[in-house]
Parts: C-alpha cells; sequence; structure tokens
C-alpha cells in the first residue's frame, strides 16, 4: 500500500462478525496482509487524520459513528479465495493503493496482483492504473479542514474544564498536541 504518499493518515482496521479473536480494531501498516480474521466477518478500513489519532486516540473514537473518518468497506476476502481444483494458480498477491478521499469515503484501488502457479506457468505481474475520479482530493484535510474542527472541539474541552481557563487565540497558535499538554498540565497543576 502507498502510505507514505499520505503521511497525514493512519489506517485502522475494524472487524465486525461473528468470530473476532484478534487485536480489533488494528492499524493497518504497508507491510502486513490485511486480515478480518474469519470468513463470516467484514473489514472496513478507516483513514483517520494522524493528529486526530495522536489526540483522541483509537480507544476513544466511534469508528462507526466519528464525522472525522473516511472508511472503506472491503468486498473481497484478504485472506481466502477458492479456485477450481484443476485450475493452476496456488496463490495470489494483491496490493492496494490509496487513490484519494471523496466525501466520507476512503478510495483504494488494486495497483498490482502477482499470481503464482504450480505448473509450467509463469508467475503472472498484473499493474493497474490509478483510477480516473472526478472530485477527488489527496488530504483528509481539504475536505472539510477537520484540523481546524478538531482544534475547535478541543478549545471547547479546555474552556469548559473549571480547573482550566485558556485564551482561544493562544490555543489557535498553538498545535493539537500542544494544546492537550496546557490541559494536561492544567488538570494536574503543573507549570
Amino acid at each position: 500500500m502507498n502510505l507514505d504518499e499520505f503521511p497525514e493518515i493512519v489506517l485502522v482496521g475494524h472487524i465486525t462478525g461473528p468470530v473476532i479473536q484478534c487485536e480489533n480494531p488494528y492499524i493497518i501498516s504497508s507491510d502486513e496482509c490485511l486480515t478480518k480474521f474469519y470468513k463470516g466477518n467484514d473489514l472496513t478500513i478507516y483513514a483517520i487524520d494522524k493528529d486526530y489519532l495522536d489526540a483522541k486516540g483509537l480507544e476513544n473514537i466511534d469508528l462507526e459513528t466519528d464525522p472525522n473518518l473516511y472508511s472503506y468497506e472491503v468486498e473481497i476476502n484478504p485472506e481466502l479465495d477458492i479456485v477450481n481444483e484443476e485450475d493452476p494458480l496456488i496463490r495470489e498477491d494483491i496490493e492496494y493503493s490509496i487513490a484519494g478521499f471523496s466525501e466520507d469515503k476512503l478510495i483504494i484501488y488494486t495497483s498490482r496482483k502477482v499470481s503464482k502457479y504450480n505448473d509450467v506457468t509463469p508467475d503472472r505481474i498484473e499493474t493497474f492504473e490509478y483510477p480516473d475520479i472526478p472530485g477527488i482530493k489527496l488530504t483528509i484535510k481539504e475536505n472539510a479542514s477537520c484540523a481546524e474542527d478538531n482544534t475547535s472541539a478541543l478549545e471547547d474541552d479546555l474552556s469548559t474544564d473549571e480547573g482550566t481557563v485558556q485564551e482561544v487565540e493562544k490555543v489557535k497558535d498553538e498545535g493539537i498536541l500542544d494544546s492537550i499538554i496546557r490541559f494536561l498540565k492544567g488538570l494536574f497543576n503543573a507549570k
């Protein structure tokens, strides 16, 4: 996956279904295969702004209702596909790439497929072009500016805490991480 082209996001896999015996939700990395653990489960991939995830923490994000996330529902089984017994195909490695974002959707496409066979057929490597999608955005922040919304939410949290009085303009000049540190220092009366 081309995660290195989108350094401002983190991809999170969320499994739903009858049998879940693995880490859930889980952070997706470029060098590991996707999993939904069991064939009867469903996998949804969420793109989350890295600053938002750092500020809020994965355990505090409601993946199914948070409006700051971009989702992609995986329609294939990333672990199992069955072929006819006479078919010499024994393995397919499918690589996905991020195309961008549209409204609240993460757009992922198959960018490369390597097929391996158990007969004399040579490995087949297929590459697929970037999809032509009108209006696609290349960053989450282009769409309704999540960072500004998140900073506003943090400002509201900070200003409503009785023990912490913050100047709104000062918070706007700080990054989200600085705001969180100031908030925590206020809670624990640290100087």
